[in-house]
Formats: structure tokens, sequence, C-alpha cells
């Protein structure tokens, strides 16, 4: 019976986990996109990232301390993993837009190289 409920906990943890990080991945994309399109340089970028997610990062927090603690980690350990996996997200998405331009440059290239191997019939 008592690890019945705490399945049912752990379930809802990880349920609450997910849809935090879902927020917070899709906040990113919609940052990225608009600074994007205004060119903003990679510190405007990591700025705006961080003034329009900060809602979103906070209940990452929370949702990282609430399933580590449902696992049985301490309230120290839960603080650490949260700042790390927020830590993480930054520096991934700071990462990914800081590369926009050479990843871009690569698609256009992959694109160009896959156009030239159609054989001329397909043209």
């Amino acid at each position: 019976m008592m690890l019945n409920a705490l399945l049912l906990i752990a379930a809802a943890e990880l349920g609450a986990f997910d849809d935090a990080n879902l927020a917070l991945t899709t906040c990113g994309f919609a940052a990225h996109r608009a600074a994007n399109e205004r060119n903003l340089t990679d510190g405007q970028f990591a700025d705006k990232l961080s003034s329009d997610c900060s809602a979103q990062t906070a209940g990452m927090r929370l949702a990282v301390i609430a399933l580590d603690k449902s696992r049985g980690k301490t309230e120290a350990k839960a603080i650490h993993d949260a700042d790390r996996v927020i830590a993480s997200f930054y520096s991934s998405f700071k990462d990914q837009y800081a590369h926009r331009a050479e990843d871009e440059r690569k698609l256009r290239d992959l694109i160009q190289a896959l156009e030239k191997e159609k054989p001329s019939d397909a043209r």
C-alpha cells in the first residue's frame, strides 16, 4: 500500500516535471526565434531568454526539486540538481543562438549539395 502511494506521488511529480520542461523549452525556442528576427547580439539574447522565461524557469526549478524529493533525495541535493538542469538549459540555448549563422550556412550547403546530386530528370 505504501509503495503504491509512493509510485503515485512519483508519477505525479514526473508529470509536473514534463509539463515544466515543455513550458521552458517552448519559451526558449520562442525567445530564440524572436531574438533571431531582431538580430540581437548573443548578450542581448541571453538577457531576453532570462527575462522572457523567468516564470518557466521558476516552474522548472520547483518541478525538479519536487521530483528529486519524491525520489528520496535531500533538499540540498534537489536544489543542486535543479540548478544544474537550469544552467544546462541556458547554456544549451545560448550556444545554439551563438552558432545560428554557422548552422544556417551548413544547412544551405547541404541543400545545395543534395540538389546537385538529383538526377537531371528529377529537376
